[in-house]
């Protein structure tokens, strides 16, 4: 009887380390794959940037855009906000990554260098597509250049928050699109 409670304590024993084996090579792939790895999914098609510390939205909850425009902003800039938000709700639906080549970034920086353009270095607003921009944002028109440039947003107003040019919609106070400047 004894033979068969040591080949018992035996099975035991081997089915506990078999246990504990699979419990730390499970414990590796939870905790530590998503610290070695990276996020293969990239940034989605509006430009928002999914890291979790952003220095350009109010909070760090939400994503920052860091390069994005609106296609309803940019091409219907006379368009006016109703009492639902349907202006806001179409701005920040057609928001799209920003499509400026370098030749045009370089011009709009050129054109900015020349202005006394307002400056957020703490923007109190999310760099979001559709945000509010708050009326305490001092706001500036478009230099006309700009808008040749990028091919819209006449009418509009912008200002420099930290490295970005942000365009607001001129009648709805909307960030329309979100201009690198460096």
């Amino acid at each position: 009887m004894s033979t068969e409670r040591s080949r018992f304590t035996a099975g035991t024993r081997r089915l506990m380390l078999g246990g504990a084996g699979v419990a730390a090579l499970l414990f590796v792939a939870v905790i530590a794959w998503p610290l070695m790895t990276e996020n293969q999914l990239g940034t989605p098609p509006s430009g928002a940037n999914p890291a979790k510390t952003s220095s350009t939205t109010v909070g760090n909850s939400a994503p920052a855009q860091h390069a994005a425009e609106s296609t309803v902003g940019k091409n219907d800039p006379a368009g006016t906000e109703d009492a639902t938000g349907g202006r806001a709700r179409a701005i920040q639906q057609s928001a799209r990554t920003l499509q400026l080549d370098d030749r045009q970034r370089q011009q709009i920086k050129d054109i900015l260098g020349r202005q006394s353009a307002p400056r957020a270095d703490n923007p109190n607003f999310e760099m979001m597509i559709g945000a509010a921009v708050p009326a305490q944002v001092q706001l500036q028109d478009i230099p006309p250049e700009i808008t040749q440039v990028m091919n819209g947003y006449w009418g509009d107003r912008y200002v420099l928050a930290k490295d970005k040019m942000v365009i607001v919609d001129q009648h709805s106070r909307r960030v329309v699109a979100i201009v690198p400047t460096t």
